[in-house]
């Protein structure tokens, strides 16, 4: 009968340790660090949620006000929402965010306190706009901010609702006025840093932006940074512009010369919306020390003691 009872109360025990794992496993899945669950959100979750989350729309304004609408409830914010967009494009502070007290001030016009979940959405094909935001959110401390997977046409053709109604959320205070640096380096530090054997760096552009074929968004140089390998940002997404699995991922990073998931790699395009997505994507398969360079090449190459390099090589 004692041996019965032993064997109920070990059993017992082994059960509700079974369960305290899967409840710290589910709720890591939920938390601030980049895992494939936590920081993409499929349609059909959010189809079944929108009630529950802030929702943030990163198309272009013209898109959201468009025939197709936009997801009911959300309110729209694209990157340049974010950025000091003075001057014009190839100027030197063009598309750099703004500090961290100006930066929660936006969050907080956008009625986001860091309490509630936050899903944020853009379309494919155009520049990974939900990354940027994503990745300016969870610099400022708001780990509960994700993507949703494949963008608004995804969340469409799955059979997703979509309205016309413009929506304002009501500003709140958000109290997040430090900024985590471990997301952003500046030119200075890339001055510093670039050609550090232990620091990687990434060209996140087309081939022909990268090697100085063409110039699209008036940069004052051609080129790119000595030393930056190219690795675009749409290799990481599938046909539908769903991002790949996590071990797809990785694939592609490892196979572009990132092996080292411990090293400080640091991405970078013209103005710092692809370098942010891509930041993003190298954290969601592991690469905890992935940063971007804001406000990327545009503010490198109108520095004049800044090097460049042409050509298809690092």
């Amino acid at each position: 009968m004692k041996m019965r009872k032993s064997i109920e109360i070990s059993l017992a025990a082994i059960v509700i340790f079974a369960a305290l794992i899967c409840a710290a496993g589910a709720f890591a899945a939920e938390g601030g660090t980049e895992t494939y669950v936590s920081l993409l959100v499929q349609p059909e979750w959010l189809k079944a949620n929108l009630d529950k989350v802030i929702l943030i729309d990163a198309r272009a304004q013209s898109l959201y006000k468009g025939q197709q609408g936009h997801l009911p409830g959300a309110v729209n914010a694209e990157w340049t929402y974010f950025a000091n967009m003075n001057g014009k494009a190839g100027d030197p502070t063009y598309g750099a965010v703004f500090d961290a007290a100006a930066t929660a001030k936006k969050i907080g016009a956008l009625g986001i306190d860091g309490k509630k979940d936050i899903v944020v959405y853009g379309d494919g094909g155009d520049w990974g706009n939900a990354g940027f935001v994503v990745w300016l959110l969870r610099m400022a401390g708001v780990n509960n901010a994700r993507i949703l997977d494949g963008g608004f046409t995804v969340y469409r053709a799955a059979g997703g609702k979509t309205s016309d109604k413009t929506t304002a959320n009501k500003a709140v205070a958000f109290a997040g006025t430090k900024r985590d640096d471990s997301y952003i380096v500046n030119t200075d530090w890339m001055k510093e840093n670039y050609n550090n054997q232990e620091i990687k760096v990434v060209d996140v552009r087309g081939a022909d932006e990268y090697t100085g074929k063409i110039r699209p968004f008036g940069e004052r140089r051609p080129g790119h940074i000595p030393g930056a390998v190219n690795l675009s940002w749409d290799s990481v997404y599938t046909k539908d512009f769903k991002v790949l699995p996590e071990g797809e991922l990785t694939a592609i990073f490892e196979n572009a010369g990132f092996a080292d998931k411990n090293q400080t790699i640091v991405c970078y395009d013209t103005s710092g919306v692809r370098g942010a997505f891509m930041t993003m994507m190298f954290r969601l398969a592991g690469y905890a020390n992935a940063r971007c360079y804001n406000p990327s090449y545009q503010a490198w190459c109108a520095d004049t003691n800044t090097e460049i390099t042409q050509g298809p090589n690092p």
